[in-house]
């Protein structure tokens, strides 16, 4: 896994990749673009606001507190509780975060704040990425807060030749911490075939300057020495194999071997940052029980992602029932890996690994959230891997000025889809916001603005018609 958009540097610094990822460095907020234009209109908005009725919700429990005014000032929040009892009017959460995207468009950022994300990690970073950073530091656009990782680190034997920075020896490991020093990147990605030498030369290196390394535990480096440096591991790797780097025939037997023996080392994560992004698994199984790879869909890939989305559809077609039934029987092993990391103490994370074929940012958000129920994490827990947890993972304090509001406490995360309004830096977008932001991204992609209802995991009738056709359940 590990979709991105754009262009990387790629393992020297030639000077074709460094001017494509400049003539990209506006890339997320070109002029002209309808959706960059509305997130540039609604920086004009004011961002004090008085709530009165509003009761905070605990992420740690689900449960609503008391209630009170919520004052907003310069997109500084404060809570004061009313005296006796009074009706709460908006139960508010902190801001959701997706602990793992790859972000490539205005309508990635749009489908995020519509569906209640106010922060994300960015885990394949480009300039582009640190000037959408800017433009939330210098308010010019209302966009989600980003975290930023450096494009991957690999080796010389990298299987993703033209898009990773290669680091072969301490030369190339300082050229890596002063590019992110230099671009202001936020942490170090690292990837499936960097060597162990390079690594603890790496992350020494990053501990030195204060950067923290993510990303993929290197397939040559022992787990616990991995997951002992890394602030964070994605994707579950390092407990399974990154089994899509093997061919197509041996990825799922290569899982279910792994699998086998994968709770042996759950007990290490106690306190460490895992984030398992099943809902990017799901996806890549082919099955339709809750991937849905529609026509619509399809429709919201950016470009250069068209033809790996339609790939992935066509084998998703193609794909019998049993076999369906059977890889999409292996997620769900991996689901139940989930609870026992969750059971065992580690810190887990929301991450959709959105730009990946038919992960679409925001609304996959919520089917993430639907995975780690069904894995069978309370909402208690669910709500915290999507905020207290998530912002200490991007280094942000505990309590955030962007908060997500429902007009009902929400009883499960199926309530969480569809906000009634959303805070963020101080500019307060209301439901029919959100329902119009959400209905241009649709318009933009040159579908109709009722084929997808925002808070809806999937294009209902889509999703209906190819359920007739095929007969998927």
């Amino acid at each position: 896994m590990g979709g991105r958009g754009g262009a990387v540097s790629g393992g020297e610094p030639a000077a074709p990749d460094e001017d494509a990822q400049w003539r990209l460095r506006v890339g997320l907020l070109p002029e002209g673009d309808p959706l960059a234009d509305a997130l540039r209109a609604l920086a004009t908005r004011p961002r004090d606001h008085h709530l009165p009725g509003v009761a905070l919700v605990d992420p740690r429990t689900g449960r609503p507190g008391p209630t009170g005014e919520l004052s907003v000032v310069d997109g500084r929040t404060r809570f004061t509780e009313a005296e006796g009892a009074c009706p709460a009017s908006w139960h508010a959460l902190p801001g959701l975060v997706d602990a793992h995207v790859h972000v490539s468009s205005a309508g990635d950022l749009v489908g995020l704040i519509t569906h209640g994300v106010t922060a994300y990690r960015q885990m394949w970073g480009e300039p582009a990425h640190r000037y959408t950073s800017g433009a939330h530091r210098a308010r010019t656009a209302v966009v989600p807060r980003a975290w930023v990782s450096t494009a991957v680190v690999d080796g010389p034997r990298t299987r993703v030749a033209g898009g990773a920075r290669v680091v072969d020896g301490p030369g190339s490991v300082d050229h890596v911490l002063n590019e992110a020093l230099g671009f202001a990147f936020d942490g170090v990605k690292v990837y499936d075939d960097l060597e162990p030498d390079r690594f603890e030369e790496l992350v020494t290196a990053a501990d030195r300057v204060g950067l923290p390394v993510v990303g993929h535990v290197p397939e040559r480096v022992p787990l616990a020495v991995a997951r002992a440096a890394m602030w964070s591991t994605e994707h579950l790797y390092g407990l399974v194999p990154n089994v899509f780097r093997l061919p197509a025939g041996r990825r799922w037997p290569a899982l279910a071997d792994a699998l086998d023996r994968a709770g042996e080392e759950v007990g290490g994560f106690a306190g460490r940052f895992a984030c398992p992004t099943l809902v990017a698994w799901r996806a890549l199984t082919g099955e339709r029980r809750w991937t849905r790879p529609s026509g619509t869909a399809l429709a919201l890939a950016d470009a250069g992602r068209g033809p790996a989305w339609t790939a992935a559809a066509r084998e998703a077609l193609r794909l019998d029932r049993e076999r369906a039934a059977e890889r999409g029987a292996l997620v769900d092993r991996l689901g139940g890996l989930v609870l026992e990391l969750h059971r065992a103490g580690a810190r887990l994370l929301v991450g959709t690994d959105c730009g990946n074929p038919f992960v679409v940012a925001g609304p996959s958000f919520h089917k993430e959230l639907a995975e780690l129920t069904r894995a069978g994490l309370p909402l208690g827990a669910v709500l915290s891997a999507a905020t207290t947890d998530a912002r200490a993972a991007l280094r942000l304090p505990e309590r955030s000025d962007d908060l997500v509001l429902y007009r009902r406490a929400p009883a499960s995360v199926a309530d969480l889809a569809r906000p009634d309004a959303v805070l963020l830096d101080g500019v307060l977008l209301d439901g029919a916001d959100l329902d119009d932001l959400w209905e241009l991204r649709l318009v933009s992609a040159g579908l109709s603005p009722d084929v997808w209802p925002r808070g809806e995991a999937d294009p209902a009738p889509t999703a209906r018609r190819e359920k007739e056709r095929t007969g998927a359940g």
